[in-house]
């Protein structure tokens, strides 16, 4: 595999919102805070957070999609 942004074959990972492959100069890792439902219907967060993989492309986009 490939890194799409470069052509690096050192990938680390792949996109997790389009599927890019990207090097460890190009991802981005984000944190992802997880609930759970618990009795009578109440969220409780789940620890440690979740990580997830973004290109920078990705990133960008949900950066400014959240701004």
């Amino acid at each position: 595999m490939m890194c799409l942004d470069c052509g690096a074959t050192s990938v680390v990972g792949v996109c997790a919102d389009c599927g890019a492959a990207v090097c460890r100069d190009h991802v981005v890792i984000a944190e992802v805070h997880l609930t759970r439902i618990a009795p009578i219907n109440r969220r409780v967060p789940v620890e440690p957070s979740a990580r997830k993989l973004r290109c920078t492309t990705c990133n960008a986009a949900h950066l400014a999609a959240t701004s």
